[in-house]
This record gives structure tokens, sequence and C-alpha cells, in this order.
């Protein structure tokens, strides 16, 4: 049997909190020639807390192989952007125009993603099993460790935010590939061979993840978590109440984002410039970027890349008027000889043109917040019992106050606010981490939706998936491709 080890290539490495795993197979990721077993990484509560901080700067920071990729985070990094530019020109958010009006060829806007052309989808599953194998490794180390030095409380400590990343990595991996291996060990000879996953499996670990990391995790911000930077219990009820809105437990998802919301001494919506900020007490996690990379300063990694891509016109015919998260989040591009005119997003104020190189830290990249708890509890109340529309009603209400419109009247039809939350939804959602594409998805619109887009004919229903990078396959042949791709 194979001794379980922790990937990391030094001491020196592992007490600075980063892990490094730069193999080119995802799952094919064998012991480094200086790796650390469970019992040297998990000999204290100092050493397992360096291996955690680990975790966290991968899925902001990357490791070297995705840093020294282009320097561009927010382009190749599963958690820090990546997964908000593919999905987003999947959906109806991004383009690429032209200078000529048209629309230059890009693989997910155009719906044409093959095998030879796979677009960013590649660098999303490459760097999300990255992250897998990291809380594979914490989570194995943690549970291994004989260490009388390693406390109770920290080893759940470690358990529960370890158990919480995975779940948040299996959750984009299973919406966007479908096809995917369950990997929950570092063993190459368990990884190696993994076949293609169940879908309703996967959802079934993701559950079992977050309500096992519920009982694990702290439910206060103190400490070094002041600046909601790393994950508690109130992360894991959220996402909680994200899958079970997507698994259609209507209740339990009500239940969830009912929890969240109700903890008004933790949380509450903030004004449009101050959502992502660090101050935000909308903020439930976030994650701490490092301003020491000369070419992003001080810039989180998606808003340094969202800089230079543009929002559709779709989305932004979409906005009411007067609809004051058109002005707050969004930036004009006055175009010129060599770029054409539109719109980017302006969620992230710091950005590839105002960045400063060390410079001071005023926003953290959001990876959830309150708002999507009221569109949660709103779509999952409606869903369970249509006899509780004013109460939806009064939940969107307190989204669109915020962006400065008119409350929704309590006489609208019961379609009328499905469409209502949908329309909140894609406009307080917009640029988020795949929001829309998922959205479309689940609730069967995406082919309605982008059918009708004339970039993106002729129409092809098996793009609502990604496919599996062919060189998995051929690593790992008890993967199957996803339909349509050849």
């Amino acid at each position: 049997m194979k001794k379980n080890v922790f990937n990391i290539a030094s001491v020196g490495i592992l007490l600075s909190g980063l892990l490094i795993t730069g193999c080119n197979k995802l799952l094919d990721i064998p012991d480094p020639i200086n790796s650390i077993t469970t019992n040297q990484v998990f000999q204290n509560d100092e050493q397992a807390g360096a291996a955690l901080n680990g975790l966290y700067s991968y899925l902001i920071n990357g490791g070297l192989n995705e840093v020294n990729a282009d320097g561009n985070l927010g382009d190749n990094l599963y958690s820090a952007g990546a997964i908000t530019q593919a999905a987003g020109h999947s959906a109806d958010e991004f383009f690429a125009p032209s200078l000529d009006g048209g629309y230059v060829y890009y693989a997910e806007t155009a719906a044409r993603l093959t095998l030879q052309n796979t677009g960013a989808t590649p660098k999303i599953w490459k760097t999300a099993y990255k992250g897998i194998f990291n809380a594979n490794a914490l989570i194995e180390g943690a549970k291994g460790s004989t260490s009388k030095e390693l406390t109770q409380a920290y080893r759940k400590r470690v358990l529960g935010e370890a158990m919480a990343v995975r779940a948040m990595s299996y959750f984009y991996m299973v919406n966007l590939f479908e096809k995917i291996p369950l990997a929950l060990s570092i063993d190459y000879n368990d990884t190696q061979k993994l076949p293609s996953a169940n879908p309703a499996t996967v959802y079934q670990q993701i559950i079992s993840d977050l309500e096992e990391a519920s009982g694990y995790l702290s439910e206060s911000y103190d400490g070094n978590n002041t600046e909601r930077i790393r994950i508690n219990k109130w992360y894991v009820k959220a996402m909680l109440a994200r899958v079970y809105l997507f698994t259609k437990d209507y209740d339990k998802a009500w239940q969830y984002a009912n929890e969240v919301i109700g903890r008004t001494d933790l949380f509450q919506l903030e004004s449009l410039n101050n959502v992502f900020s660090i101050s935000s007490r909308e903020v439930i996690f976030q994650l701490k970027q490092t301003n020491t990379i000369p070419t992003r300063g001080n810039a989180t990694p998606e808003g340094y890349s969202l800089s230079s891509r543009y929002l559709s016109p779709m989305l932004m015919n979409a906005f009411e008027a007067d609809d004051n998260r058109k002005t707050a989040w969004v930036r004009a591009i006055p175009g010129d000889q060599y770029t054409p005119a539109g719109f980017t997003p302006n969620k992230y104020k710091i950005n590839q043109y105002n960045r400063v190189p060390g410079g001071d830290l005023s926003e953290y990249y959001v990876v959830m917040r309150l708002a999507e708890m009221y569109l949660v509890r709103a779509e999952a109340n409606m869903l369970r019992n249509a006899g509780n529309k004013n109460a939806v009603i009064d939940d969107l209400n307190a989204i669109r106050a915020r962006a400065g419109l008119t409350n929704l009247p309590y006489t609208l039809t019961d379609q009328q606010v499905k469409d209502a939350i949908a329309q909140e939804r894609r406009i307080e959602l917009f640029a988020e981490w795949g929001h829309r594409w998922l959205d479309l998805k689940r609730t069967n619109k995406a082919s309605d939706v982008l059918s009708a887009i004339s970039y993106k004919q002729p129409w092809n229903p098996y793009q609502l998936l990604y496919p599996i990078p062919p060189e998995e396959i051929r690593w790992a042949n008890n993967l199957s491709q996803n339909i349509g791709y050849n």
C-alpha cells in the first residue's frame, strides 16, 4: 500500500504556506523527492496551520505553474477568475467585439468548443483538480496524524475547511463538465483508473462534505479570520443553500439561506460601491490575493483580467432604467483606433489600468456574498410553495432597493415573480463565478436563450457541457468524453 504524503517540496515551502502541485496530469501526482509524510506535516497546530494557509494560497495565488504561465491568474486559475471568464463567454454575458462591429472568434463565445479548440476549459479542469488534490491531502493528513501536539480543535478546523474547498471545487466541476472522476484520495493507486462518476453521486459527496464540515467549524469571524478570508460555518451553510437549490430540495435551500440572512449581527447588504471591499459585511467568504506580482499589483486576479472583457449587448440591454448597478458595476470603454468601444465589468475597482505594484489591498476576491442568499431564499420559497409569494417579493425588493429601483407589487402573477427572480439573479450576479451560465442550464433555458444569439449559430446543445481534456482520457482511459466531442 502506498504511504500517504503531503505534496510539498520542502519544509521551507510548507512553512511559507504555499502548496505546489506542478504535474501535467491532474490525478497523476506522484510523490516529490522531498515529500513530507503525514506525521511530519501534521505534527502540531502551527505546522497544520501553515499547510492550511497553503490551501487558500493556491486558490487565489496559484502555484508555480500558473504564475509562470503568463502571470494572468484570472485567465488561468479556476478559483481566481477562469470560471467567470469561460462561463460568461459561454452564456450571454461576455462577447469579443471587433473594430468593424462584428465579433472576434472566441471558442466559448461562439459555442465552438472542439477537442482541437478547447478554449480555456482545460485550465479550469487542471487547476480545479490541483485544488481538490490539495484539499484531499489536508483531509488525509489531519485524519491520519497520530501526533498528540495536533489538537482536536485544530484537526477539526483543518478537516472542515478542506472539505468545504473540496465541495466547492466539485460543485463547479460537475456543473461545467458533468462527467468527472470523483477523487477522494491522494493515492495514485486509487485515482489512476477512476471512471466518470454519476453526477448524483458527486452531489451526494458535495453535500456530505459540507454537512460534515459544518460540524467542525466556528460561526465567528475572529482571530485570523476578521477579514473573512477563511471558511467558517456560515460559508458552509450558504454553499448548502446553493447546492440544495440546484438539487431541487427547496425546503433545505430556504432553510439554510434563511439562517444566513437571519444573522444580521454578521451580515448586511452593503452600498453598491462597498460590496467588494475588504470591510464589506455583505461578504460571507473572500480570498486574499498577494500584491507582490508586479504585473497585477494590488488588483484581484479577476479584477485585473476582466478589465479587457466586454459585456454583451444582451446583458447591457437587460438593465432596467435607473438601475444603479449599471452605473456602479459597469465601466465604459471609450474605444480608439485599436480598441472597440463598449462596456466592461467594474465590480472590482482596482484593475489593470490603476493597479499599484505592492500597493495596499482595498478589496479581496469575493467567493460568496449575502445578496445571493436573498435570491436563493426567494427562489426556493417560491418553488416550494407559491403561497409564499409576498415574502418572495420582499426578498427581491431588498435587492432592488439597494439598486435604487422601485418595489415590485404584490399583485404580480406567479410567473411574473419567477421571471423577476431570474432577472434579479442575472443583473445582481453578472460576471461572478459563472452564475448566469449555471442558471441558464439548471432552469433548462439555455438552449432557448443561446440559440437566439446570432454569433452562436448554428447552436449545438452539446456545448452546454465542456469537453473533458483529451489528455486526461488518454491517461485515465476509464473516463468518457461528453457527447458531441469527437
